[in-house]
């Protein structure tokens, strides 16, 4: 595999190579007598640690820890520890030096640099699908790999008349890709839940709710392909959530941007990595590669927010406005959820099973710390089963 190279680069250059490496890595390699641990700059890969005496253990899941370590730690991105010198940083990502003669042809570059990212991220010798939404970033994605591949098979998941599936199935048609659909209800929710937590390793009631679509989705393309490609990332990279529209200040909005980046790998990335790998599938995400971040974050912050309507993303739309149906392209955000037609399915469910006095008695979790909701509660409460009190 490609570790093979990075042991390699490690002998020649030491661990300066962390911080020139693409891609997404969590590692760990024993040098002489001591040990290095490295995780990609993003966290797309996941790496935890924990002590237990005087020994230090490290896993690439909490649940390899459980039981063994007195508190189980995130192992923080875009770090590497050397275990006799200590824990340090790789240099930031900064945005790259280019000239941009106005919003449009930031528009146009975009569209440039992330053809070449969804090019480099297909693998050789395996048919390759997409987890397809219907929204615009994985249906940009999409329409990027479908001249690059022979045969490209597009995934969605939804209740039944969930508006992901209509522009899924539109955006299938469109590029030419062969389509398969899972349709759900409340009961095959019921069934996976207590799976997704246990792979998702998180109680966190909006990430637990999406990871849900996003197991299923999983689960159906893992009978067709053994490796996908996701839209994610997009939201971070492009202002895509409704609320930086608020944002007067360019200055906000443009931290508002970096605070959703750095926040990827507690969601969009954990619930991407551990959906896949639940189902034994590799993924990929096109939006997060070095290149098109760092393009990414040279395009001021206002350009992401235009038009007569303030559309977020403008420049990913724009850009890509000739691959895709305009109604795909101009589709206002929804969250994964949403699409799917979920919606407050699990949340009413939850109402249902946990009274009001039971989460008042038990949302305290110690520390300051406190549930949200009563969906919260059942979460945490299936969470607290495989993993107890070592977070």
């Amino acid at each position: 595999s490609d570790t093979e190279v990075v042991l390699h680069a490690y002998e020649e250059r030491g661990t300066r190579i962390f911080g020139q490496l693409e891609g997404e890595f969590a590692l760990a390699i024993l040098d002489g007598d001591r040990f290095v641990l490295a995780r990609d700059r993003l966290g797309i890969k996941p790496l935890y640690y924990g002590f237990n005496a005087d020994a230090l253990f490290f896993a690439s899941e909490i649940k390899g820890l459980v039981g063994v370590v007195d508190l189980i730690h995130e192992f923080p991105p875009g770090h590497f520890l050397i275990s006799d010198q200590g824990l340090y940083p790789y240099d930031p990502y900064f945005p790259n030096p280019v000239k941009l003669d106005g919003a449009l042809d930031s528009a146009e570059q975009l569209a440039s640099q992330l053809n070449r990212a969804v090019e480099r991220s297909l693998p050789d010798g395996v048919v390759v699908g997409v987890w397809l939404s219907g929204g615009v970033d994985s249906s940009v994605i999409a329409a990027l790999a479908r001249p690059f591949v022979d045969r490209l098979i597009t995934f969605s998941a939804g209740i039944d008349g969930a508006p992901d599936l209509q522009y899924a199935r539109q955006v299938a048609q469109h590029i030419g890709a062969e389509h398969h659909e899972r349709i759900y209800n409340i009961n095959d929710m019921q069934v996976v839940l207590e799976k997704v937590i246990y792979h998702l390793e998180s109680f966190d009631a909006p990430l637990v709710h999406s990871a849900v679509s996003n197991y299923l989705v999983s689960e159906l393309a893992s009978d067709y392909v053994p490796f996908v490609l996701s839209g994610e990332g997009g939201d971070e990279l492009f202002a895509g959530y409704a609320f930086q529209k608020n944002y007067q200040s360019d200055v906000k909005l443009t931290l508002s941007i970096q605070e959703a980046i750095s926040d990827l790998h507690n969601t969009a990335l954990q619930r991407v990595d551990r959906c896949a790998m639940a189902h034994g599938t590799g993924a990929a995400v096109p939006f997060l590669a070095p290149d098109v971040v760092q393009y990414a974050l040279a395009i001021p912050a206002r350009w992401k927010i235009r038009g007569p309507q303030e559309m977020e993303k403008w420049p990913l739309r724009q850009g890509l406005a000739d691959t895709l149906p305009e109604e795909i392209v101009w589709r206002g955000k929804s969250k994964f959820w949403e699409g799917s037609g979920s919606g407050e399915t699990l949340t009413n469910f939850a109402n249902t099973i946990i009274s009001k006095e039971e989460f008042n008695a038990e949302r305290d979790l110690g520390g300051g710390d406190q549930l949200r909701s009563q969906e919260e509660l059942m979460y945490y409460r299936i969470f607290k089963q495989h993993f107890g009190d070592s977070i």
